[in-house]
């Protein structure tokens, strides 16, 4: 058979699979039937969407620290129509939160219930953010609609947050990583089921944002995940972000296990932490996690998420096991296009109480060695003194509690984006990538801080022009910049799942279309996307090159994160 009549053949058994009833439809998967909705775009065209599909078993009991195990088929029809469950947040109260909850939401604009055939369309798939400790994928939270407009398929994922999904005690007995196993998960299943959608296996793409796009980074760095994508796009996140690694995990696991128990000895070997911790009840988990994490820490914020991804011993089912900077370094990575990029100002939202955010600032400026970076390995306090003190002179020649938008730069670029940019320079000799800087700000985004001598867009406004966070929301609503901003950062996003490239042709992006480079050592050329598109060279500068110079001056080799 040729190419294309197996194509055909493909579609025929996908559409041939589908049944509909006024405004639901059942779809015939591998595993057993599911029934979605209907649903109208932002532009009011139909698509479905399937609500909480199980990808893999509940981790309950004795799965609970274990890895995801692959969901088994089930009888009858599946009601995907409605959502119910969130895995645990920290922090939290919801009535959803529930340790069964490894579910998936697909949304597709293909018409299932006709036979007429079409080509199987790109696959986004949907990391989200939270800290590593929240979020969620709710339709209501996160709705697809404008992704719909533009020909793609969606998949948004839940995982394993905070302990449930983090916790490690450094060996095999639990060695960390189930939330981003329960991603590698989800790939796999997004490869035996999307046809059935009308997606392409072969044409995914994984995105994320903040610790999303951390995720996202792991995943080009994880030999599990080889072959489950062919794009990726982070934003404001990497894997050489500080808060996407925890280096303190056994001192974490072990803490948390007093909050439980307060008798537990801290002489206990893992498999008595295990235990306690599969005997104990998933609200006594979470309501020691919620008093854990309420205590002081240092204020090197550097230091990482409470719960967060983890280097694990070397055993065969390990997801990361290598330092990230030297993966990407080497090109030890899954070498496939990234576009990736960042808000104008990630912490400025941060400031939105100026006098409180003053009082933090000054606690940095009694003791500079707060400034240094975790992974710089600096243990001689003199010498760590020096270094803080170069890091301030980045921003400021006297103090930053004086000059708050030194501050706030000085709090954007060592945790978001400096380590963004560095990974981008370490990718681009193995793979295409392509950078931007997202500098519009308009009502949509949400954000009223405004801090002088910075940027105004903050981490997470972007997000507002990618998805719905509203049900209430109406394009018509919407100011005419906003929704033109909104209508080609979509279209750069849909563009890459497509083609690999945001923007294969000028023509593509409307009203001040650009032809936007690939990043390479020589030149780093980026998108800035304001009211106009624009390339611009070497972002952050001239505090990216001085961190460089602070870095060879002070910092002692091997790095993890940047």
């Amino acid at each position: 058979f040729s190419a294309k009549r197996i194509m055909m053949f493909k579609l025929f058994l996908i559409f041939a699979s589908v049944t509909s009833a006024l405004s639901e439809v059942t779809v015939n998967l591998p595993d057993g039937r599911v029934r979605g909705l209907e649903k109208l775009s932002a532009r009011n065209l139909t698509f479905y969407a399937f609500l909480q599909i199980p990808y893999a078993e509940p981790p309950l009991g004795k799965l609970r620290f274990k890895d995801p195990r692959q969901v088994q088929p089930w009888s009858g029809i599946l009601n995907a129509t409605q959502e119910n469950k969130i895995c645990y947040q920290v922090a939290s109260n919801s009535t959803m939160e529930n340790e069964d909850c490894l579910y998936l939401n697909v949304y597709t604009p293909v018409k299932l219930h006709t036979k007429h055939t079409r080509s199987l369309l790109p696959v986004m798939f949907y990391i989200h953010g939270g800290g590593f400790m929240n979020g969620n994928s709710l339709y209501s939270t996160i709705g697809p609609h404008h992704f719909m407009d533009n020909g793609v398929i969606v998949v948004t994922i839940s995982y394993r947050l905070g302990p449930f999904g983090f916790l490690s005690t450094g060996d095999y007995v639990i060695p960390g990583n189930y939330g981003l196993k329960d991603q590698n998960m989800a790939l796999k299943w997004v490869q035996r089921n999307i046809e059935h959608f009308g997606g392409d296996p072969n044409k995914v793409t994984i995105f994320g944002q903040s610790s999303g796009a951390v995720s996202v980074g792991y995943h080009i760095i994880s030999k599990q995940s080889e072959g489950l994508f062919r794009g990726a796009i982070q934003q404001s996140g990497s894997v050489l972000t500080p808060h996407g690694y925890q280096r303190r995990a056994i001192d974490f696991a072990y803490s948390l296990a007093k909050f439980i128990d307060p008798s537990f000895d801290d002489s206990a070997d893992s498999w008595e932490l295990l235990m306690l911790l599969q005997n104990a009840t998933a609200e006594q988990i979470d309501a020691a996690t919620s008093i854990f994490t309420q205590a002081p820490r240092s204020m090197i914020l550097s230091e990482g998420s409470w719960f967060a991804p983890v280097i694990e011993c070397d055993h065969e089912d390990a997801f990361i096991t290598e330092r990230m900077y030297g993966s990407l370094e080497k090109g030890n990575i899954n070498k496939v296009p990234l576009m990736v990029g960042m808000t104008s100002e990630e912490a400025v939202s941060q400031a939105s109480d100026l006098e409180t955010y003053k009082l933090t600032v000054e606690q940095y400026d009694n003791n500079v060695t707060f400034l240094v970076q975790a992974d710089m390995h600096i243990d001689d306090l003199t010498r760590k003194t020096q270094a803080g003190e170069a890091i301030r002179k980045i921003y400021t020649d006297g103090l930053l509690k004086d000059n708050l938008g030194a501050a706030v730069k000085y709090f954007s670029d060592a945790y978001v984006s400096r380590p963004i940019i560095k990974h981008a320079e370490l990718q681009s000799a193995y793979t295409d990538v392509y950078f931007y800087q997202f500098s519009y700000h308009g009502a949509l985004g949400g954000n009223n801080v405004s801090v002088e001598g910075a940027g105004r867009v903050s981490h997470s406004e972007d997000t507002k022009y990618l998805w719905v966070f509203s049900n209430s929301q109406n394009i018509q609503d919407i100011d005419a910049k906003d929704l033109q901003t909104l209508n080609r950062y979509v279209k750069m996003f849909t563009n890459f799942a497509k083609t690999l490239n945001p923007t294969p042709a000028t023509k593509t992006l409307s009203r001040g279309a650009v032809r936007w480079p690939k990043v390479n050592k020589q030149n780093f050329t980026y998108l800035d996307i304001d009211e106009e598109l624009t390339l611009k060279t070497n972002p952050r500068e001239p505090a990216y090159s001085r961190w460089m110079d602070v870095y060879d001056a002070w910092a002692i080799p091997p790095f993890d994160t940047y």
